[in-house]
């Protein structure tokens, strides 16, 4: 393939994907604020609100190695568009339901289809970016997920007061509707087509394994990972949204300008974020990004007053536009062609132990015990895995890794 030829057809395959990562980001940006808020006025009980998000990235840890597997070796499109098919049905379901247990077991299926869709579309990213422009394009792909956050939850926080509560699902059900047609008419499959030919090198060595934890870089990442995903589930997904609504006694609407607050600041640093990562390191966007997250967890033990939250809302933004793409971009740089979807799945598996442990474990600690060693406690984790990170991960980006070569 020619140099022109590798430029255009990324550009080609980038527009419709990222205005499927939009969408996605708009949906689930609303089902976000709505489904904390639909547990607690269900049950009255942070911890079972907690119970949920933590149950939710349970079908998450298994299916993400599985999908990775699926994709390398049947292609990246089908698995593509099985993941919003998945979720959109659930969702559906969800705008009936009106009981803790009814919506708690859709949602455990929907998180299937979250994991199809995380899983398979970072591996067709991965396939059509090269490591020295990664963090960047990643970073157009966080900016167009953001921008759907931004407007989920200010949208859905009308349509919750409205309307009520089950709106919010209904919408996000739509949204994966519109991702289906966008994805089925105008996204190509990506695969290297060397890879699909029959008796390739990826189609043997596809197959179910654990080996990319042998290298120590792709452990450690995993754990930073993990690290920031239980800042991200047990902070912005859980208690936010809840401890605005319990301690501070604001409505629905209210809050989705708070969750569209920590959106709009993940979108407006995503670029400049993917910058750093290719100029100057993963490590350098990643490991403060984990550390902005602990800021964000301090700053909500200074104060029950809006303000605060404010300050934190900003802050956890900054830290999930360092977290959220450049631990996906590290995993890609680390992955062999035909091992994408292998490594991909297993860093997916990563973000759900997170993302089971932060929500469960915080929740406890702040309905068992206080709500400022709950911030406190992920703060010290973060703190550890940002070091661990620092000082045992070899850099795959930026000027460290032509100075390796």
């Amino acid at each position: 393939m020619s140099a022109s030829g590798r430029r255009t057809n990324p550009a080609l395959t980038h527009a419709p994907i990222f205005f499927s990562f939009f969408t996605w980001g708009f949906g689930t940006g609303a089902q976000n604020l709505g489904r904390p808020l639909f547990a607690f006025a269900v049950t009255g009980n942070v911890f079972l609100v907690g119970v949920m998000l933590a149950a939710n990235a349970v079908p998450r840890a298994f299916t993400g190695p599985i999908t990775g597997f699926l994709t390398d070796k049947l292609g990246r499109k089908p698995m593509v568009l099985m993941g919003p098919i998945v979720r959109g049905v659930t969702n559906v379901g969800q705008y009936f339901a009106d009981d803790y247990l009814t919506f708690f077991v859709l949602e455990m299926i929907g998180q299937v289809g979250v994991a199809i869709w995380a899983t398979s579309s970072n591996v067709l990213l991965s396939d059509v970016t090269t490591t020295e422009s990664r963090g960047r394009v990643l970073a157009l792909r966080t900016m167009a997920t953001r921008l759907g956050f931004v407007a989920g939850p200010a949208v859905g926080g009308v349509l919750a007061a409205t309307y009520g509560l089950e709106s919010v699902f209904l919408l996000n059900g739509v949204s994966k509707i519109v991702i289906v047609v966008v994805v089925l008419t105008m996204v190509k499959e990506t695969r290297p087509p060397e890879l699909a030919e029959p008796g390739a090198v990826g189609r043997q060595s596809a197959r179910l394994s654990f080996e990319p934890f042998r290298n120590r870089t792709f452990a450690v990442v995993a754990v930073a990972t993990a690290a920031f995903a239980m800042s991200n589930a047990g902070i912005v997904q859980t208690l936010l949204p809840v401890h605005a609504v319990d301690a501070l006694a604001y409505d629905e609407a209210v809050v989705g300008f708070l969750i569209s607050i920590t959106s709009a600041a993940g979108f407006l640093f995503a670029f400049p974020n993917g910058m750093i990562a290719d100029r100057f390191g993963r490590k350098w966007s990643l490991g403060p990004g984990l550390l902005m997250m602990g800021a964000a967890a301090v700053t909500l033990t200074v104060g029950d007053v809006y303000a605060t939250l404010l300050v934190a809302a900003v802050f956890l933004g900054l830290g999930e536009a360092m977290g959220m793409g450049t631990s996906q971009t590290f995993a890609m740089d680390l992955a062999p062609p035909e091992k994408r979807g292998m490594y991909m799945g297993l860093s997916m598996m990563a973000n759900s132990v997170g993302a089971t442990a932060g929500p469960l474990l915080l929740a406890a600690l702040y309905y068992f015990v206080t709500p400022d060693i709950s911030f406190i406690t992920i703060t010290v984790l973060l703190v550890l895995a940002a070091a661990m990170l620092m000082l045992m991960a070899r850099e795959t980006g930026g000027r460290a890794r032509l100075g390796q070569r």
